[in-house]
């Protein structure tokens, strides 16, 4: 008993001594943090993502689809990084721009209209490899395309109904804005004949401005031709020449065009 109450006494006193020892110094603490990895884009949040995107891929006034000038060419590289990016860019580049459909030289004026649609009409499409891709969902440009601008120099009206041929394709199209020269050559009437039917295939564009060429800088605005009911045919009146910008339909009924500014001093 006696040897056990010795033995337990000097564990005692060693644990004593040792935490003297231990307060006798300054207490080190060290304090480690958590190492969190780098932020990539995609962990942004997604408004600060589109923010990004804006600053980057828009424009001021109409998008040229020209790679030297459209002056985005350096960011376009962006649309190949991964789906999401994809994905995401392309809502801000198609549909927050107003594309300028290219008139020059003119044989290439539905160029872009033409990459954006012709390989994705039927949705579907086999690789090589045996895989089958749905290109509605990996080709989304044409899906977001909403703002377009087709301008009358250069393009002649063959040609604009084959553009207009192609509008189908884009299913959230809705502003276009057409502007026609006013020569003997474009028929009027012609001319508003097609808006008319591609307006009836493609009700969901909202905003149809049809613009009839009268100068350099100005043209008049003959847009009600397009979304009329029924449909009348109209001409230039010159009975009176007191009067300017006169139309007259099949009825007798006569319009005055507004006339607005349509600048030819653009890109091409």
């Amino acid at each position: 008993m006696d040897l056990l109450t010795h033995s337990l006494d000097a564990v005692g006193n060693l644990s004593l001594e040792a935490t003297k020892r231990t307060s006798s110094k300054d207490a080190v603490i060290l304090q480690v943090e958590e190492v969190q990895p780098a932020q990539g884009f995609l962990d942004l949040p997604r408004e600060i993502r589109d923010h990004i995107l804006c600053l980057m891929l828009l424009v001021e006034g109409n998008l040229y689809p020209s790679r030297e000038r459209a002056g985005i060419s350096e960011y376009l590289g962006l649309l190949r990084t991964n789906h999401q990016v994809y994905s995401e860019a392309v809502e801000i580049l198609y549909g927050r721009n107003t594309f300028q459909i290219r008139s020059a030289p003119a044989q290439e004026a539905p160029t872009l209209l033409n990459l954006l649609c012709s390989q994705r009409r039927d949705g579907f499409r086999q690789s090589p490899k045996g895989v089958i891709v749905d290109y509605n969902r990996v080709c989304l440009a044409r899906h977001n395309l909403r703002r377009l601008y087709i301008p009358s120099h250069n393009i002649a009206f063959e040609q604009l109904k084959h553009l207009f041929s192609l509008l189908k394709h884009f299913p959230n199209l809705e502003d276009l804005r057409v502007v026609y020269s006013g020569v003997s050559w474009m028929k009027d009437m012609d001319v508003a004949f097609y808006c008319r039917l591609l307006r009836d295939r493609c009700p969901w564009i909202r905003n149809f401005v049809l613009l009839r060429r009268i100068s350099y800088a100005e043209a008049e605005d003959i847009s009600w031709m397009v979304g009329e009911r029924p449909y009348s045919n109209w001409s230039i009146d010159t009975s009176d020449k007191s009067l300017k910008h006169m139309w007259r339909n099949q009825n007798g009924v006569l319009r005055q065009a507004a006339v607005v500014k349509a600048p030819q001093n653009l890109l091409e």
